[in-house]
């Protein structure tokens, strides 16, 4: 299968490129890339201009990566060389950039889906999602200025999802992956190479959310620092079998209703588990054996004894596709599921509501 990459733009299809970095990831918003080729298209007198501003569309091979828009097109002119750089982002970097337009700023029954699928029309950006429970978002104002990513950022923190912009532009909404790659990244196999982080130094054994009392005097049990402000405890028993640490949270007070005090407590505990491990490995290939492109939000199979990781499947959080002097690679960040899950987030209203007797 041919991997060559292909800028559409204008009409035309610009390829030839000398050095390729396009980036996907669950983590951020919008994919971007860079690209770089001479000024003269080979065999051709014609200079590839392209203006800041057009619609693009970038392909490896057969596959889209990432549609969207030029950013910023430059030119460099030397003794012996004349460069063209082209720089990019997905169609979501509106939702990114631009102030949210919604009416008269209160957002009121209504589910995080169709919120987005709102706040994304004026840009002409689709939201899909594969999540079928989604509920009725409690009313909120907007904040003027605010971006309509930072709306859907707490949306999403609320609804548990995560949020990322796909190949053909739209945003998508869903949840951690559970599909596992057709295969993954071996020692002696398709690793050129890998660094890997095991720590420990922000995890710990015993977590406790508490919040702060809303009366202005509050009595403190002697036998118990917390007894009065505790809403949730969690236990990490890997971290117990070494000895004892222990984390005070405290937790917002919006936080503190029914389950979401603990929901809150078993994200601290979870996260910090799943962060205290990074796999940063640059594979020979930007496809797994199946012919399909690393996908972000995907489980990736990791055999590296040599770095006590085996039979493990861990997500792909981003992956960047490479190509330059040393060749096609792609380069990925790898994290237990864990790592990946979204911060819990209560609503509140500040709509006042006056009540007259």
């Amino acid at each position: 299968m041919s991997d060559e990459l292909t800028l559409e733009v204008g009409g035309r299809l610009i390829s030839g490129w000398d050095q390729i970095r396009v980036t996907r990831s669950i983590q951020r918003l919008p994919s971007d890339f860079s690209l770089s080729l001479m000024d003269y298209y080979p065999g051709s007198d014609d200079k590839q201009l392209v203006a800041p501003g057009e619609p693009c569309v970038v392909r490896l091979g057969d596959n889209s990566v990432v549609t969207g828009y030029i950013d910023r097109w430059d030119a460099t002119i030397g003794p012996s060389r004349h460069e063209v750089h082209a720089c990019g982002r997905g169609k979501c970097q509106d939702l990114v950039d631009c102030s949210a337009i919604w009416p008269n700023n209160v957002i009121e029954q209504a589910t995080p889906l169709q919120i987005a699928q709102k706040l994304a029309t004026p840009y002409g950006i689709s939201v899909g999602t594969d999540i079928t429970d989604l509920q009725n978002v409690p009313q909120f104002s907007l904040n003027w200025g605010e971006s309509s990513q930072e709306v859907i950022d707490r949306m999403m923190r609320w609804a548990a999802l995560l949020y990322y912009d796909l190949p053909d532009g739209s945003l998508w909404l869903t949840r951690v992956g559970t599909r596992k790659a057709a295969s993954g990244v071996a020692v002696g196999v398709n690793i050129q190479e890998a660094w890997y982080s095991s720590s420990c130094d922000e995890r710990y054994s015993e977590y406790t959310g508490i919040s702060m009392p809303t009366t202005a005097v509050t009595e403190i049990s002697a036998g118990d620092a917390y007894a009065s402000v505790t809403l949730s405890t969690a236990s990490d028993p890997e971290m117990a079998a070494m000895r004892y640490r222990n984390l005070a949270v405290l937790i917002e007070s919006t936080l503190n209703t029914y389950g979401a005090a603990q929901q809150y407590i078993d994200w601290e505990m979870n996260r910090r588990f799943g962060r205290s491990r990074v796999l940063h490995v640059t594979v020979d290939s930007w496809r797994d054996t199946g012919g399909k492109l690393w996908e972000p939000n995907t489980l990736i199979p990791i055999t590296a004894p040599q770095l006590n990781l085996n039979n493990e499947a861990w997500l792909l959080g981003e992956v960047t596709f490479q190509k330059d002097n040393r060749g096609t690679t792609a380069e990925m960040m790898l994290m237990p599921a864990q790592a990946f899950t979204v911060e819990p987030y209560q609503f509140y209203s500040n709509i006042m509501e006056l009540n007259y007797s």
